[in-house]
């Protein structure tokens, strides 16, 4: 799985869509509500304003003596003068009202504004039909509805459209990173950007490649030159063993040192080639063959027992399989070899190696992997660089083989001592050991 192929998560477009409509939501709403606020203050006041100039013009009429009943389309009045009653004359509208009042009211379709309290002289009733006011707010309201509806459907235009501009050389740059592959010399992305912000990205990924690149040159140099270096001083070695070997006449304590030290100088002499091998940069450079796995260890087997006296009674294989593999069968021999050797020097126990269609197990019964190595080479994320720190050169050869090969290597655990290392060559991933 990629790097990139994340769980869905949150984009920067979509944070941007959802920032734009929620402001312009907010501002819509508080303009809405602004707006009906003074619409209804406005309203009261003039009604207001439009009350006291009918009481005022009508109680100027008004006479002491007598009740004064005014009815007209839009307005209607009754003024009961002081020490008198309400007679039948009184409107409708007032009857069954408390007194003082001061509200709407509805009657059948229409609305009315009614007052009634005591002025000077008398009792006052008054009442104002206001259902043009209504129907015109009515109108009013829906008209805001439809704007919001509207402005809604314009704020989700404008939220995509702005999505999509500010985050569309973000997504360019994005996929530039993206696209950048691992290679000796590594596509730089464009810094010809508008934004600051992005030039500024662009030209520091830039240079993290400039330093990553020389930084794995002078790496690769430095240790194809050091295994170039050592080879010399080896060679120097091993003729000077043949020569010993050669002569003769050693005695049975010179001759397991002697022994020792050819291991020793094999050992050495193949840890650079295959340090040489990896260095090369490129995995297309390996040769790739169909390899039978059950010939090459058994061919491993044959050569170990030749220079390892015990490995003949050590060493078992169980082949429960025949698997054919594509990949350089010098990498995969090296690794095999490797992995092979290394239990049988660090255990006086036997070692199995069994092979089935998916896979090969290395099994032995010595003390076995420490936890810290373990949960290494069982994390997918870890880095093999930092096992050399951890278990030394051995493990860590064995790691880069496997990585550049493609292939898996996993600790599994087990109930019996010793270490059981499992190493996957086929791409799909095991579900359990």
């Amino acid at each position: 799985m990629s790097i990139f192929s994340l769980k869905r998560t949150s984009t920067i477009e979509r944070r941007i869509r959802r920032t734009v409509l929620g402001a312009i939501l907010i501002t819509f709403i508080v303009t809405v509500a602004s707006v009906l606020i003074a619409n209804e203050q406005l309203e009261e006041s003039l009604l207001e304003m439009d009350m006291q100039t009918e009481r005022d013009f009508l109680l100027s009429n008004a006479r002491a003596n007598e009740i004064l009943v005014w009815d007209i389309a839009t307005l209607t009045a009754y003024f009961v003068p002081s020490g008198m009653q309400a007679d039948t004359r009184m409107p409708a509208l007032f009857r069954g009202l408390p007194f003082p009042f001061s509200g709407e009211v509805e009657v059948g379709k229409h609305t009315f504004l009614i007052t009634s309290n005591e002025v000077q002289g008398g009792s006052f009733y008054l009442a104002k039909d206001i259902t043009l006011f209504e129907t015109r707010e009515d109108e009013f309201h829906r008209f805001l509805m439809l704007l919001g509806i509207a402005v809604i459907a314009l704020g989700i235009f404008l939220a995509r459209l702005t999505g999509k501009r500010l985050v569309s050389p973000v997504q360019q740059l994005s996929r530039q990173i993206r696209d950048t592959k691992p290679a000796p010399r590594m596509q730089r992305v464009d810094d010809d950007y508008q934004d600051a912000e992005l030039k500024t990205i662009a030209r520091s990924f830039n240079v993290f490649l400039n330093e990553l690149e020389t930084y794995v040159k002078r790496e690769q140099s430095l240790m194809g030159l050091a295994s170039h270096e050592l080879r010399t001083p080896i060679a120097v070695i091993a003729g000077a063993l043949d020569v010993i070997e050669r002569r003769g006449g050693l005695s049975i304590a010179d001759q397991g040192p002697l022994l020792r030290m050819r291991r020793a100088v094999d050992e050495m002499t193949d840890n650079i080639d295959i340090i040489l091998r990896l260095t090369r940069r490129k995995a297309q450079t390996d040769r790739r063959e169909t390899i039978h796995l059950a010939a090459l260890i058994q061919d491993i087997q044959s050569d170990l027992n030749r220079h390892l006296p015990a490995a003949p009674q050590r060493l078992q294989l169980a082949l429960a399989a025949q698997p054919q593999v594509q990949g350089d069968p010098v990498l995969v021999k090296m690794l095999l070899r490797n992995l092979i050797q290394n239990a049988l020097q660090h255990t006086d126990a036997g070692v199995e190696v069994v092979l089935d269609t998916q896979y090969v197990d290395i099994r032995d019964h010595g003390q076995g992997l420490p936890d810290a190595y373990q949960t290494y080479l069982n994390d997918p994320q870890a880095d093999a660089s930092e096992l050399l720190s951890l278990s030394g050169l051995g493990l860590f050869i064995v790691s880069l083989i496997c990585e550049r090969l493609g292939w898996k290597l996993q600790a599994l655990t087990s109930a019996a001592p010793g270490n059981v290392l499992r190493i996957w060559f086929v791409p799909n991933t095991p579900h359990s050991a």
